[in-house]
């Protein structure tokens, strides 16, 4: 069966986009014993530090196995490529992981295992954003800037049941890439002005990239984020942002997504669960033990992955269109 590929989108950065982005992928693997595959098309690299560390990811950026170097070959024009999808992959992040590499290859095929594996961003993306439009003459028009990811790594999507893709805050091509091979986005806001101000431009960029492409994308719902109870700022914004979406969201072609009654308040183990140095013994010692709103502050993930879990359910999830991209060579 086909995974189900998530994109995290909000054109603000600092509203724990890329943490929601983690704890799903943790809260799925090693409390849900899934597969999931994090793609990280952040320049900043936030999520790919997260998951396997500074010294991991420096390496990977060295010898060229990142997205950034994928964008460069293409870019180059030569035909050749330094940047392998199966090298690239790294299997086992996470510092919840417990299952080395080496013992991953010795286990006995359809061996079932909770795992979150990465494809590492790199700060060169930056550069590489601004001369996206170029790909198509570069590669005599057999590749479009919006069809990267999808051309070269989503073959290799059927080893997982989950792809979380965490997007950088634009719409441009490097995000387009993620949009282009995702079921459903979903928007991570603190419930303020600033954080929920891009909301229509989103919505409607969006639908007009889905009807251009052809794409069946569609908004899986509105994660609220570092929401404080005691701030009357939030409880307002709260309140106010049904109708903000229905606004959002009309003329778009799809319907008012809804708001998700998982709600992941402002904590500091959020926030320190992002250190990858920290040696964590399990879940809950990362996400935190402590009560937080009348629940251990790791609930808050369990209970999202439930709600993702119970809206995926309810909609209908047919063959990907990039499963007739063969492997690249």
């Amino acid at each position: 069966m086909a995974p189900v590929v998530l994109s995290f989108i909000n054109l603000k950065g600092g509203v724990a986009k890329t943490t929601a982005t983690v704890q799903l992928a943790d809260t799925l693997a090693f409390m849900k014993q899934k597969r999931v595959l994090v793609i990280d098309l952040d320049p900043q690299t936030n999520a790919t530090l997260a998951l396997i560390g500074e010294e991991r990811w420096a390496r990977a950026d060295e010898a060229g196995q990142t997205l950034a170097q994928l964008f460069l070959d293409l870019l180059r024009g030569d035909g050749t490529f330094t940047f392998d999808a199966t090298r690239a992959i790294v299997r086992g992040a996470s510092n919840l992981n417990r299952v080395p590499p080496e013992v991953m290859d010795q286990l006995p095929e359809g061996t079932r295992y909770g795992r979150v594996d990465l494809l590492p961003s790199s700060i060169r993306l930056i550069d590489v954003q601004d001369r996206m439009q170029d790909i198509a003459g570069r590669t005599h028009y057999s590749t479009g800037p919006m069809e990267v990811v999808k051309k070269f790594v989503a073959p290799h999507f059927d080893a997982y049941d989950y792809v979380l893709i965490d997007c950088p805050p634009n719409l441009g091509f490097v995000t387009q890439n993620g949009l282009e091979i995702s079921d459903h986005y979903l928007i991570p806001t603190i419930p303020d002005r600033l954080s929920t101000y891009g909301i229509p431009q989103i919505a409607g960029r969006i639908a007009a990239i889905r009807r251009a492409r052809n794409l069946r994308l569609s908004c899986l719902g509105v994660l609220i984020t570092k929401y404080q109870s005691q701030s009357s700022q939030h409880r307002q914004g709260l309140q106010r942002l049904p109708e903000d979406l229905k606004r959002a969201f009309t003329g778009t072609g799809e319907s008012t997504p809804p708001i998700l009654t998982t709600v992941l308040p402002q904590t500091n183990a959020s926030a320190e669960a992002m250190t990858f140095q920290r040696k964590p013994g399990n879940y809950r010692e990362k996400y935190g033990g402590g009560v937080v709103a009348g629940q251990g502050a790791y609930k808050y993930g369990l209970d999202l992955a439930d709600e993702i879990e119970d809206l995926l359910a309810s909609r209908p999830h047919p063959a990907l269109p990039y499963q007739d991209w063969p492997p690249q060579d």
